[in-house]
């Protein structure tokens, strides 16, 4: 079996619009999603230009449909949807006249894969949703939609993957020691690795997160992609900061949600106090209209579009908080301009802004000498 996903999911672009970044870094390592696929079947992974005539071909997709809550912001902000929406459909049309000459069966998978159950294109023949260890072999064999059931064996990757990542926790599940362990020394040869679950600091008690960080650290530097309202008061977060070596230059931004699944938070307390008295600033994905209960803190607000409220209000309220953890000065005044400008145009300077175009250049210019 080949596995591989479209260019902009199998490489990790950004999922800005082309016209906001046309050049794009693209990752050296692919999904962490393809890397556990592999060590469990043994097939080979492969970027999407090289797909010629397969067998069998497995696909990992992430927000084909762009269905998400950031997507439908990117969306809102930038009147199109983000890049790798553009990247499945292209991706799309190449399988699709690939299947048109040659006979071989396609296995669609990953975070993303329910948004084709509805809207299944012609080319797919199987769809697994949820968790793929126990059904991987059935989907092989078996076509139509394939639902996963939890995993009762987790399988190390055997290669680095994208973001260096490291699942720690699955749903409720922990994920053994030995496999965390291994897994965390192949990725360290990206100097860092990131660990992975629905909430960090509902992985235990403290006593095992302190230890879950301890080993981690030993590794490179630790990220972490997402923590909960209710698991912060479950750790001293002066342990985490120091064990992490965070600073006002080190500090962190995972994903703070109000529960896994659930990333828009209202936030309630002095929880995003805390994380920042330890050099946390989370990514909070919010509501409009309760952007100002963040004033006074430091995090990177996302605002969620609504029917009620003006998205381009809503950016320029936003950025006026995140801007707090960016240092670059440059940066801050540049941004500062361009959130000012889409506010003034009711939003159109960002749906028609093209950094490709030569009016872009007449336009930083001019951003520059108000700056």
């Amino acid at each position: 079996m080949i596995l591989t996903a479209d260019e902009a999911t199998f490489y990790s672009l950004s999922p800005l619009p082309e016209r906001i970044l046309p050049i794009a870094r693209k990752n050296r390592y692919p999904p962490y999603g393809l890397r556990k696929i592999e060590a469990i079947t043994n097939s080979i992974i492969l970027p999407p230009s090289k797909i010629r005539k397969p067998d069998i071909l497995g696909i990992y997709v992430n927000d084909p449909l762009a269905l998400t809550q950031p997507s439908l912001a990117i969306k809102e902000a930038f009147g199109e949807n983000p890049r790798f929406y553009y990247s499945f459909q292209k991706f799309s049309a190449k399988i699709r006249e690939l299947k048109s000459r040659f006979k071989f069966k396609v296995i669609v998978g990953g975070p993303g894969a329910w948004e084709l159950v509805e809207k299944k294109e012609d080319w797919i023949d199987t769809i697994v949703v949820g968790e793929a260890e126990n059904v991987i072999h059935k989907a092989i064999a078996e076509d139509g939609i394939i639902i996963g059931t939890p995993a009762e064996k987790f399988y190390p990757i055997k290669a680095p993957s994208a973001m260096a990542e490291v699942e720690v926790m699955r749903g409720n599940r922990k994920i053994p020691r030995e496999v965390i362990l291994s897994e965390m020394k192949i990725q360290s040869i990206q100097g860092k690795v990131n660990l992975i679950s629905p909430y960090l600091f509902s992985y235990g008690d403290e006593e095992e997160i302190i230890s879950l960080l301890k080993m981690s650290s030993k590794f490179g530097k630790v990220f972490f992609n997402q923590i909960s309202l209710k698991g912060i008061s479950k750790v001293d977060l002066r342990q985490v900061s120091r064990i992490l070596n965070l600073n006002e230059k080190n500090y962190r931004t995972p994903v703070l949600s109000k529960e896994p699944g659930v990333c828009n938070v209202k936030i309630e307390g002095d929880e995003i106090k805390e994380l920042n008295n330890n050099f946390i600033y989370p990514m909070i994905f919010i509501p409009s209209d309760s952007i100002s209960s963040l004033e006074g803190y430091k995090a990177l607000v996302i605002p969620l579009p609504n029917e009620r409220d003006e998205y381009y209000e809503a950016l320029y309220k936003s950025w006026n908080i995140s801007r707090k953890i960016i240092k670059n000065r440059i940066i801050i005044s540049l941004v500062d301009k361009i959130i000012l400008k889409n506010k003034e145009t009711k939003g159109e300077f960002l749906r028609k802004l093209n950094v490709r175009s030569p009016i872009f250049l007449l336009q930083l210019f001019s951003l520059l000498l108000k700056s």
